[in-house]
This record gives structure tokens, C-alpha cells and sequence, in this order.
């Protein structure tokens, strides 16, 4: 049925006044949470059936003051339906609707102290006071599947607004959200199906042709009458309840006599969801077909907290583990073994102790590290030699956690873009690293620049000070403010292309006379004039019988990536 058919069927006489169920007096009233749903969650096509099961779980759990801290399993365990499939519940209200509106706008990612994650934070959206909305029990997103939950929505709605319904207007609201059918309402003889779901579950009273116009009336209930006469029906204050299992549970009418069943009943975890596949409840024995009667053993006082025999239920708190039950509960890995090749085996040996100190998961991880420097032409005895000598620059009682300080501190790599760097040393030669003297040198030569201007001395010299001359200036009366002599040079960009090749470099030392970078420093000979750029692009020559039609670069017969690869095979002799 359209959404206009509620807005403007007018209404019958033989309607009864809308409003709860009654509920008679009790000791106390269970599960009367209600949640203000909007009326687009059902009346929209766009939304599937379990949207509007979770936003109610969400908007319930959302009303505390943190917010809805719940994750998918544990809503899914509040709903009876699988993880996935409130995975895709949330996901369908975090997305825009036909009218551009996200039910769910809220979901902040969250993460604990320690920085292990943890579940996220939902808020619904705020609704508008003009918006269409209708009061729904939160028990009915727990006791009834996501299709007898749209149709009591949609049935509620109509007994507040006094608008005679019927089964085949009520199967408008009912689509398929699956198959070849997709999209399309269900029948009337399936939303009569519904219907007598809702009336078995207690949720609905149905009054056959006692409508207008012959139709059922409907009468929607807040609270089932099944749970309002376990309510009015419950113990009293002064009454004390025989220690025992009630009857049809499975298990022995007296405390410590053994089960009797043959078959276990699986209702026992969640009285309220009987459509759940779940367990026993926590701590029975489970009972096969034609098994004997057992000796319920006498519960560990110290984990149950209490004298009496029982399995703990859904309501009851379970103390918490201790950190020993935790870890063998998680179990420890089952995988494949971890299986290392001789020449990682080789490079792991200087920090070997560190190594076994790791999970297997970090293991696996510095074995891969370790195999792709390998890989990519780094020696062993390299290898080996680096994690030796910065094992050596530590103690063992600063290294808090091995796995990290392998991964981010032994195994990278210090140094320049020159392949064989370790840390401004060449390998295997021992020689000092001129690129990184440059960059020292330079990096000096700014430290005092910095220091000269911020005393006021001359950048030349040296000399004098904010309020002093430079004694070495020739001419004191043009000195600029700030700085001790004016005929101090102007700064210099940092970086420049080179002229010959045009990659990036940085102007440090014989680069700012010249504008060239190392390698084509090396290969130009001196007195030789200035290589000219020729007119037209020239082809790549191609590297090792690879042919290439990219251009050449400046001065050379090879492209850049080609280029690349014959500087790589430089260094790597």
C-alpha cells in the first residue's frame, strides 16, 4: 500500500481507539523501551526489512550517554539474524537515501588507550518535528524477524491514525529484497502469512471481518499478552521459588539429579528469540540422542559465586576471566610452521635473541623485510653487519618491544640515494660518502648562517654584532639592518635542476658553481665545452638489446628510466 493510501483513507466506524495494549498491575513491567522511528524507514522501498530492526537497536542503545558502543556480533546476538547481515543494515542507513537523508550520519571509529581498536560509536540522525514518525516497543525488533517487523510497524501507524487496513494494502509495504523478485510487493496471501505470525507471537489480535467494509481489524499491543501475564502471573515479593529447573528445559526437576532429556532443547540461551539457532545455556552439559543420564558435577565456587548448581543464564552477569583463561581461550596460532630460508637465517643471527622474542605474525613480517633487501641486490654480509652494529649502540633493557625495533630501527637502510651508502660510509670500501659530506657541510653552513643573522654579525666574516661593524667591511655606511656587512651575499635556492641531465639536485657545495650533479660532474672532462641541447628529440638507445621509443635525455643516449637502471648497475658493481 502507498504511503498517500494511510494520509488519506478515511476512518471507519467499527475502528476501536488506538493506544498500548492495557496492561494490568505488577510487581514490575519488562521491556518497555519504545523508540520513535521515522516513517520513511517503512515506508521507503529503498530500505530492506533489516534496517529498520537495526536503527531501532541502535536508536535504543544510542539513547545512554556515550552513545551506541555495540558491535555488529553483539547487535546481531540482540536481533537473532547474522553478523552480516547487520553489516548490511548499517551500511544501507549510512548511505544517502532517494531524498538525500542518512539515517545513520554517526559512526566514529574508536580505539582504546593501548591503540587496539575497538567498536565504533553510532548515533542516529535527529529528527524534525515535521517528520512522520511512530512509537515502536524495542522488544519487537528482538522478538520478531525483520519482515514482521515492518508489517507491525506498518500496522501501528494505522491504529494510530485510524485507518481501516487490509492484507492486500498491508502487502504493499512488504517487498522481496532478493531473488529474481526483487523489488517487487509481496502478495496478499503472503502478507496474510505475516499477519498469523504477528497473531502467534502475541504482538497482533486479529478480528476476522469485523472491519469496514468487511475488512480484519487490527489491534497492535506494545507489550504481547504472553509477557504481560508472565508479568502479572510472577512472583511475589515475599514468595520464595523452589530451587529447580522448570519443566520441558531438558534437565532434572530437582537440583544435582542429572539431566533426563534425550534431546536438548536450544530456546534455553534466549527465551525471548525461540527462532535462534544458539547453544545451551552457558555451563550445561549438552545431551545427545540416546545418551544416559549424567551427575551434573557441583560448580566451582570461586567462578559461579554462588552454593546453588545452576547454569547461568541469559540475564546473569559471568564473573570475568582472568588473563590466563583469556589466553587459552584465544588459543595460540595453528597455522603453518614458520620456515625461514638459510640466507635469512644467516642475517637474523646477530639479533637472533630479539627474533624469538616476537609473535609469529612479526616474524613472518621481518623475514619478508629481510628477503626483499635481498632481493633487490643488498649482500648478506651487509645485512648482517648493520643489524651488528646498531644491536651494539643499544641495551637489551631499552629495546621495550624487539618486533618494532627490528622493523623501524635495524633493518632500514641510512643514507643517500647512492646504493651503496650505510649511514654516510660506503660499502664495502669503508670510504666517507661524499653526498653526505655535501649535505653535512651544507647543513653546517646553515646552522651558522642562522646563527650569524640571529647575533647581528656579518655573513661573510663573521665578525661584529648587532650593535658593532664588521671590522673587515669596506664600506660601514651602507651596511643594511641586522646583518654586519653589505656586501654579503644573498641566499640561495635550495634546489635547481641539473644542466645536463635536468634532474632534481640540491645546491650544496660544487653544485652551486656549476649547476651539475655528481655523475655528470664525474663525466665531464675538463676544458670541454658546454654540451649543447640538441634541436630534435633523439631515441633511446635501449638497454641490453631492449629497444625503447622514449626520447633520450640531454647529453645522453638512454632515456631516464634507462638511465636509472645503468646508475643502479654502477653501484651495484
Amino acid at each position: 500500500m502507498p504511503s498517500s493510501l494511510l494520509a488519506t483513507t478515511p476512518p471507519g466506524p467499527a475502528l476501536q481507539p488506538p493506544g498500548p495494549a492495557r496492561v494490568p498491575a505488577g510487581p514490575a513491567v519488562a521491556r518497555r523501551q519504545r523508540v520513535k522511528v521515522p516513517m520513511r524507514l517503512v515506508e521507503s522501498a529503498h530500505y530492506a526489512d533489516v534496517a529498520l530492526a537495526v536503527y531501532m537497536k541502535i536508536k535504543a542503545l544510542a539513547l545512554r550517554q556515550e552513545g551506541c558502543t555495540a558491535g555488529a556480533a553483539v547487535l546481531a546476538a540482540y536481533l537473532g539474524l547474522s553478523r552480516s547481515s547487520v553489516e548490511r543494515g548499517i551500511a544501507q542507513l549510512r548511505r544517502p537515501g532517494p531524498d538525500g537523508v542518512i539515517e545513520l550520519p554517526v559512526n566514529q571509529r574508536r580505539s582504546l588507550p593501548g591503540g587496539s581498536g575497538t567498536t565504533a560509536r553510532r548515533r542516529v540522525r535527529p529528527m524534525q518535528r515535521e517528520e512522520r514518525f511512530i512509537w515502536l516497543p524495542v522488544a519487537a525488533c528482538e522478538d520478531l524477524t525483520p519482515r514482521q517487523l515492518r508489517a507491525y510497524a506498518v500496522l501501528c501507524f494505522a491504529q494510530v491514525q485510524r485507518i481501516p487496513l487490509s492484507e492486500g494494502e498491508l502487502a504493499g509495504h512488504l517487498r522481496h529484497h532478493s531473488g529474481a523478485r526483487a523489488g517487487t510487493p509481496l502478495s496478499a496471501a503472503a502478507a496474510g502469512k505475516v499477519v498469523d505470525a504477528l497473531e502467534a507471537a502475541g504482538w497482533v489480535t486479529v478480528h476476522r471481518r469485523a472491519g469496514a467494509q468487511g475488512r480484519h481489524q487490527f489491534i497492535a499491543h506494545d507489550i504481547p499478552p504472553l509477557s504481560q501475564d508472565s508479568v502479572s502471573q510472577g512472583p511475589s515479593v515475599g514468595s520464595t521459588a523452589p530451587v529447580c529447573s522448570p519443566l520441558g528445559e531438558g534437565s532434572g526437576v530437582v537440583a544435582d539429579e542429572g539431566s533426563l532429556a534425550t534431546k536438548e532443547d536450544p530456546s534455553t540461551d534466549r527465551p525471548d528469540d525461540e527462532r535462534r539457532p544458539a547453544s545451551p545455556a552457558v555451563g550445561e552439559v549438552q545431551v545427545e540422542e540416546h545418551a544416559s543420564p549424567v551427575e551434573n558435577p557441583d560448580p566451582d565456587p570461586a567462578r559461579t559465586g554462588g552454593g546453588a548448581g545452576f547454569a547461568l543464564r541469559a540475564g546473569q552477569q559471568q564473573p570475568p576471566a582472568s588473563s590466563s583463561e583469556r589466553c587459552e581461550r584465544q588459543g595460540r596460532y595453528n597455522g603453518p610452521a614458520l620456515t625461514l630460508h638459510p640466507r635469512i637465517v644467516e642475517v637474523l643471527e646477530p639479533v637472533q635473541v630479539l627474533y624469538e622474542r616476537a609473535n609469529t605474525f612479526m616474524q613472518r613480517r621481518i623475514a619478508r623485510e629481510v628477503g626483499r633487501q635481498l632481493d633487490l641486490g643488498c649482500d648478506a654480509e651487509r645485512l648482517r653487519q648493520r643489524l651488528t652494529a646498531r644491536f651494539a649502540t643499544v641495551m637489551m633493557s631499552e629495546i621495550k618491544d624487539p618486533a618494532r625495533w627490528l622493523t623501524g630501527v635495524a633493518l632500514p637502510r641510512w643514507g643517500c640515494g647512492n646504493f651503496a651508502c650505510e649511514a654516510g660510509v660506503l660499502w664495502p670500501s669503508g670510504e666517507p660518502c661524499a653526498t653526505c659530506a655535501e649535505v653535512l657541510a651544507a647543513r653546517r653552513e646553515q646552522r651558522q648562517r642562522a646563527r650569524r643573522i640571529e647575533l647581528g654579525q656579518c655573513l661573510e666574516h663573521g665578525l661584529g654584532g648587532r650593535n658593532l661593524l664588521c671590522p673587515l667591511c669596506p664600506s660601514p655606511l651602507t651596511r643594511s639592518p641586522g646583518r654586519g656587512c653589505s656586501d654579503a651575499p644573498a641566499p640561495l635556492p635550495d634546489r635547481s635542476d641539473c644542466r645536463t641531465c635536468g634532474c632534481r639536485i640540491k645546491l650544496v657545495g660544487p653544485a652551486v658553481r656549476d649547476g651539475l650533479c655528481m655523475p655528470c660532474r664525474n663525466l665531464r672532462e675538463p676544458g670541454t665545452a658546454q654540451p649543447q641541447r640538441p634541436a630534435a628529440p633523439v631515441r633511446c638507445a635501449g638497454w641490453r638489446e631492449e629497444a625503447c621509443d622514449r626520447n633520450a635525455l640531454p647529453a645522453r643516449d638512454v632515456c631516464a628510466r634507462h638511465r636509472a637502471q645503468e646508475l643502479l648497475a654502477e653501484a651495484a658493481g
